[in-house]
């Protein structure tokens, strides 16, 4: 049996998430690959190999950053959005840029309006200029690879695969990974993890890295909502998965 059934129950909230900081843990995608149809073994498959080729970047990226930088003036919101034509190739052709109008296709459009959103909260409520508090530039990258099913923060910049949306529907499992704005700002508050703390992503410091991305994804998506704490559902990634997948 295909695991993109109602049958299973998966949840976004786990203890062994990817260290390259990706919104769908690997203890999903191992069991997608171990248990799923053909194409959905092949995807996950291909998701845990993105890991393991770029985990080192990553490392390499996180231990060059300086902890302590003076602020620097003025407060300037920088987006650029890129399409890497379903390639890997980072970060690919530029189809967005800060204050271009919607370009029509969702997931450029989401990108662009999630990452601002996120840049909002950490600089109208904790005066944070950035993912740096230096200014950074977000720079986000859709369509990324060919039936990619993740999204993530590479230490630079993030990238959204596309999901499951060119296969037939009793196939999917994933939407696109921009449909959820929590899982935007979640991904991108691992970015401010780095440059604020340089937590090691393994035991205690590990937890405390993907909690302080889950509270701050969920007050993202609470603040774009209006929302009170008690109103907001504390649900990361609501939307991502298919109808064919029992989950939350």
């Amino acid at each position: 049996m295909a695991i993109a059934t109602h049958h299973h129950h998966h949840s976004l909230h786990c203890q062994n998430h990817n260290p390259l900081h990706c919104i769908v843990p690997s203890y999903i995608l191992q069991e997608l690959a171990q248990q799923g149809s053909p194409i959905q073994r092949e995807r996950a498959q291909n998701a845990l190999s993105v890991s393991d080729q770029t985990r080192v970047e990553r490392q390499i990226i996180a231990d060059e950053v300086p902890r302590r930088l003076l602020r620097l003036a003025g407060v300037v919101k920088q987006r650029t959005i890129y399409d890497a034509g379903f390639e890997t190739q980072l970060p690919g052709r530029p189809v967005r840029t800060e204050g271009d109008p919607p370009t029509g296709d969702p997931a450029v459009d989401e990108a662009y309006d999630g990452s601002g959103e996120t840049f909002n909260l950490f600089h109208e409520v904790y005066q944070r200029n950035s993912i740096d508090d230096q200014g950074l530039h977000l720079k986000s990258t859709v369509h990324y690879g060919q039936g990619y099913d993740n999204a993530f923060w590479n230490g630079k910049q993030m990238s959204y695969g596309d999901g499951d949306e060119d296969l037939p529907e009793d196939e999917r499992i994933f939407n696109r990974f921009t449909t959820a704005i929590d899982i935007i700002a979640h991904e991108l508050t691992h970015g401010v993890v780095q440059y604020e703390a340089g937590l090691i992503y393994q035991d205690q410091p590990g937890a405390l890295n993907e909690s302080f991305a889950d509270v701050f994804g969920c007050l993202v998506k609470q603040r774009k909502l209006n929302q009170t704490v008690d109103e907001a559902d504390w649900i990361i990634g609501e939307g991502l998965f298919t109808p064919n997948v029992n989950a939350q």
